[in-house]
Parts: structure tokens; C-alpha cells; sequence
């Protein structure tokens, strides 16, 4: 500092003020030794003369204070707008995104809702088939119904709706041939059930498919009744 001031003498004092630009005015500039009563009298003097210079200094260093602080008050400012922004953008992405996923999850969900459809309806579908094909079978397993006769059996039966059928059957013909009647007709939706008769009550279930109608003691007439299997 000294050589920057060009100090010649020592002790040395200088009275400097800031300036703009990070640069100092020098204001006095006192050399060589000095008794206190000088020092104070010249640092007086000093501050009397500079008097406007060091208000105008002390009022400009205040404004650039009071522009710093605007500035930053504004740069924070900016930066909490920006952050804010940048939040509102955050959700916005955020909340598309949701509604993305929902979107494919709601779109994969009524795809499966309708490949099971599908595959319900093409079930279905198989499933009757089968069963008209089975009626088919059936119908053309038992062949013509006989004419009435001493030989012939007539069987009624009771479908579990109240609906009645009636068919003429040989004597000679087995109990599975009432099962294959009552499967050629499309009233029972049911794959499972059980002819029996009612008064006595006797089942006509699978151990007696293979007697005949005489032996089952259904000639030369009967009244059966369909009860479905759980």
C-alpha cells in the first residue's frame, strides 16, 4: 500500500475513502513523525474538507447496498419462480404419467375382460355344439319309435321345468336307451341326473342302465321323474 501511495517518509498515514470499482481515493497523506495533537488536528481538517465527498461516498456505497440487495431480492425471486415452474411442471409430468398408466391399465384390463368374453362365448359355443351333436347321436342311436304293441313300453317323463315328454320304447330295450331319449331332447341343460319313479321311489342310476326296461320293472308302463346331480 505504501509504494502504491508512494510513501517517501515514515511513520506514513494516509486517509483514504472508497471509490467505484473496488478502487481508493486518497484524501490526505501525512509523512515523517507527528505528535498526537497534529494527528488529530489533521484527521479534523480532513474530514471538514471531505465532508460532502465522504456523505456522497456514504450514500453511494448505501445505493450500491440497496441495488445488491434488490438484486439478489430479485434473483431469489427468480430462482422461486423458476423452482415453482419447475414443480408445477414435475406434477404436471407426474400426473400425465398417472393418467398414462391408468389409461394402458384400464385399455389391458378390457382387453382381458374381452379375450375372456372370447374365450366364454367360444366355449359356449364348443359346449353346444357338443351337445347338439350329442342330441344328434343320441336321437339317431335310438332309432324309430315302435307302434304300439304288447312288446312295447311307453315311459313318461317329468323334466324338473314341469315340462312332460312320452315315447314308445321296445321292452327288450335297456334303461340306458331312456337316458339317450331324454339327452336327444334340448329340455335339460344338465349333464348329470338320475331318472327315478316316484310312488315307490326307486333310482334308475348307473347300476341298472344295462337292464332291460322288463327286468327294471318298467313294462308295460312308466311314469319317471329327472332329478338333477349337484
Amino acid at each position: 500500500m505504501s509504494n502504491s501511495l508512494n510513501a517517501s517518509r515514515f511513520p506514513f498515514c494516509a486517509v483514504v475513502m472508497a471509490s467505484t470499482n473496488q478502487r481508493i481515493v486518497l484524501l490526505q497523506q501525512v509523512e515523517g513523525p507527528k505528535t498526537p495533537e497534529e494527528m488529530i488536528t489533521i484527521l479534523q481538517r480532513v474530514v471538514e474538507e471531505c465532508a460532502t465527498q465522504l456523505v456522497a461516498a456514504r450514500i453511494e456505497a448505501e445505493e450500491r447496498l440497496n441495488n445488491q440487495r434488490l438484486r439478489e431480492e430479485q434473483d431469489a425471486a427468480y430462482r422461486a419462480a423458476l423452482e415453482a415452474d419447475q414443480a408445477r411442471e414435475r406434477e404436471r409430468m407426474e400426473e400425465q404419467q398417472r393418467l398414462e398408466r391408468e389409461a394402458a391399465e384400464a385399455e389391458r384390463k378390457r382387453k382381458e375382460e374381452e379375450e375372456a368374453l372370447a374365450r366364454a362365448a367360444q366355449a359356449a359355443a364348443e359346449k353346444e355344439a357338443a351337445l347338439a351333436r350329442r342330441r344328434q347321436e343320441k336321437a339317431m342311436a335310438l332309432g324309430a319309435e315302435p307302434e304300439k304293441g304288447p312288446d312295447v313300453t311307453r315311459v313318461l317323463i317329468r323334466f324338473p321345468t314341469g315340462e312332460r315328454k312320452e315315447r314308445r320304447f321296445h321292452s327288450s330295450s335297456t334303461v340306458t336307451s331312456l337316458y339317450d331319449y331324454v339327452d336327444s331332447l334340448d329340455c335339460l341343460k344338465a349333464e348329470k341326473y338320475c331318472l327315478f319313479s316316484n310312488f315307490p321311489r326307486v333310482p334308475y342310476g348307473p347300476e341298472k342302465h344295462n337292464l332291460t326296461l322288463v327286468e327294471a320293472g318298467l313294462h308295460p308302463q312308466a311314469s319317471l321323474f329327472i332329478e338333477i346331480e349337484q
